[in-house]
């Protein structure tokens, strides 16, 4: 003998299930566009989307109230039929149903989902697409701009220069107005072609130059342009300037006093030099 005792519900068997699950509520809960979710469900919605999943209106987990008499009738749903076997003392429960009748409501939350999901995607090509064409468009232009700003680079031509101090070589009173005996070689350049021309020096001893206008032994600090001691490395000087084609003059000496021996002049720049 079966006897079944069956609960009947007052509400649509469709309004008892999540429209976001599809499965019979546990915690219901009302949001601000009027529809009832389960909590935990649109709880995860909010903090992936921000709006409904209907009205598309910003929802808020706060603003999430629960919905006791949808709970309740859930509840009774959910043990709505019980058979029990008399002859042998067993209780059977019915398998929940985990889809409702009308599931006109989970083909509009499936469309809504994936017509989300298309415009993250498209969202997402625009953007990445917009991104490549400002790339390319930026290379394109610094390339023609440095093609059409970016002169070619002179030939660079070098001339060198070789003589020696000694102890019969003219001496030196510094700029800053030491009075040593500092061994000097005074060498006037002459310049052919305007531009950028660089001045090093090439010796086993501690060389430092001066590099003038127009020098006057007896007036050390006028007409000077540069001055350096170690910038060539291995204690030579070096000078990167800007001449005209007029003459120059260099004076090459030594950093220590009473210090003799050979030395080399190199000038490279757009044009050969001339010595004297």
């Amino acid at each position: 003998m079966i006897q079944t005792t069956t609960v009947l519900n007052t509400e649509n068997d469709d309004n008892l299930f999540c429209p976001i699950t599809l499965e019979l509520f546990r915690d219901p809960v009302i949001a601000k566009d009027g529809h009832v979710y389960e909590r935990e469900a649109i709880t995860k919605w909010i903090l992936q989307h921000g709006t409904s999943p209907f009205t598309r209106e910003t929802l808020q987990i706060t603003d999430l109230l629960s919905d006791d008499h949808l709970k309740r009738l859930a509840a009774a749903r959910r043990n709505s039929v019980v058979s029990y076997q008399v002859r042998d003392g067993t209780v059977t429960l019915p398998s929940l149903r985990k889809l409702p009748k009308n599931q006109t409501h989970d083909r509009n939350i499936c469309r809504a989902l994936e017509l989300s999901r298309r415009s993250h995607k498209i969202f997402l090509f625009i953007i990445c697409t917009c991104l490549i064409c400002v790339s390319i468009s930026l290379g394109v232009s610094l390339g023609v701009k440095h093609t059409i700003t970016s002169p070619p680079r002179d030939p660079q031509t070098s001339c060198n220069y070789s003589s020696s101090l000694t102890r019969t070589s003219m001496m030196f009173q510094r700029p800053n107005g030491d009075r040593g005996v500092y061994y000097y070689k005074p060498i006037q350049i002459f310049i052919s072609t305007s531009g950028y021309y660089e001045i090093q020096s090439f010796s086993n001893i501690d060389m430092f130059g001066y590099f003038y206008l127009y020098f006057m032994p007896l007036n050390p600090p006028m007409n000077i342009l540069m001055a350096d001691d170690d910038s060539g490395g291995d204690e030579q000087f070096y000078f990167r300037i800007s001449l005209d084609p007029i003459m120059y003059t260099l004076v090459a000496t030594t950093y220590e006093k009473n210090i003799t021996g050979l030395f080399s002049i190199m000038v490279t720049g757009p044009a050969s030099v001339t010595f004297h």
